[in-house]
C-alpha cells in the first residue's frame, strides 16, 4: 500500500500525478501521502484539494485529483510552479498484485505552468535538479533506505501519458504583474517503463518530468517568440526594482 502512495507522488511532477491505490475511502490517505511525500521528491511544498478513487467495472481502477499545486523553490516570487486543476488516471487492477504495475492511461488537463526567470536560473530548473537528485539510484537522502527497498520490489509500465491544453506563464525576475503567456503543445508520451519490469516508480517519474521539462524549454526558448516580450518585461522588472531601491534609500 505504501508503494502505491509513493507512486502517486512521484508521478505528480509538473506535474504529472498518478494514483495506484485500491479500495474505498482512501481519499484522505492519498491526500496526506501527496502532501507529505511530494516535498521529498520535488524539494518544494505540494498541496492537493481533493482526491477521488473508484473501482470500475472490469479490471480498471480510476483515480482523480483536483487542484494539485506545486509551489516554487525558495527565492522565487511567483505564486506557484505548477497548478493542475484535473488529473485522471486508469490503472490495471490485476497488475497491482504483480511485480509490475500497469498504468493504462494518465491524463493531465489544463495545467498552468509558471516559468520564472531569475539571475540564478529558473524555478523549474531548480525543481528539475531536485528531482534528479532525489530520484538518483542509491540515494540515502531523508533516511529513505527502507522506502527505497520497498519501491525496488515493484516496477511500473505506463502505457500512455497525455498533457492537454497546458499554458506556460513566463515571468522575468519575479515580475508577477508582467507575464508572457505561451501555449504548450499537447504531449503524448508512450510506453514509459519496461513491460517486463526493471523501471522503478521514481525512475519513471524522472523520465516523465524530463520530457515535459524539455517541451517547456523548447517552447519558451523558441526563436522569435519570447525575446521581444522578454526584453520589455525585463525592463519593467528592473525599473520596478529601481523604484523600490530608491524608496528604501530615501523613504519616498
Amino acid at each position: 500500500m505504501k508503494v502505491f502512495v509513493r507512486f502517486l507522488v512521484l508521478i505528480g511532477v509538473l506535474g504529472i500525478v498518478a494514483v495506484v491505490l485500491v479500495g474505498l475511502s482512501l481519499d484522505a490517505l492519498v491526500k496526506g501521502g501527496v502532501e507529505t511525500m511530494g516535498p521529498r521528491i520535488l524539494g518544494v511544498p505540494v498541496t492537493v484539494e481533493d482526491v477521488e478513487i473508484a473501482l470500475l467495472s472490469g479490471t480498471s481502477v480510476r483515480a482523480g485529483l483536483a487542484q494539485l499545486v506545486v509551489k516554487n523553490p525558495e527565492g522565487y516570487k511567483t505564486a506557484y510552479a505548477v497548478s493542475l486543476p484535473e488529473i485522471r488516471v486508469r490503472v490495471d487492477r490485476n497488475s497491482l498484485l504483480t511485480d509490475t504495475v500497469i498504468v493504462e492511461e494518465m491524463l493531465i488537463v489544463s495545467p498552468a505552468i509558471t516559468f520564472e526567470w531569475s539571475l540564478e536560473g529558473s524555478n523549474l530548473g531548480a525543481i528539475h535538479e531536485n528531482v534528479k537528485r532525489n530520484t538518483r539510484s542509491g540515494s540515502d537522502r531523508h533516511g529513505r533506505e527502507k522506502d527505497e527497498k520497498e519501491e525496488s520490489d515493484k516496477t511500473v509500465h505506463i502505457k500512455k501519458v497525455t498533457v492537454k491544453d497546458a499554458v506556460i506563464n513566463v515571468s522575468f525576475i519575479g515580475g508577477q504583474d508582467e507575464v508572457t503567456q505561451l501555449p504548450l503543445p499537447d504531449l503524448d508520451l508512450r510506453d514509459i517503463g519496461n513491460p517486463s519490469g526493471g523501471t522503478t516508480f521514481s525512475q519513471a517519474s524522472a523520465v516523465i518530468f524530463e520530457k515535459i521539462y524539455e517541451a517547456i524549454n523548447k517552447t519558451v526558448m523558441k526563436p522569435g517568440v519570447l525575446l521581444p516580450q522578454g526584453v520589455e518585461q525585463l525592463g519593467k522588472s528592473i525599473g520596478k526594482m529601481g523604484k523600490e531601491l530608491l524608496k528604501e534609500l530615501f523613504g519616498k
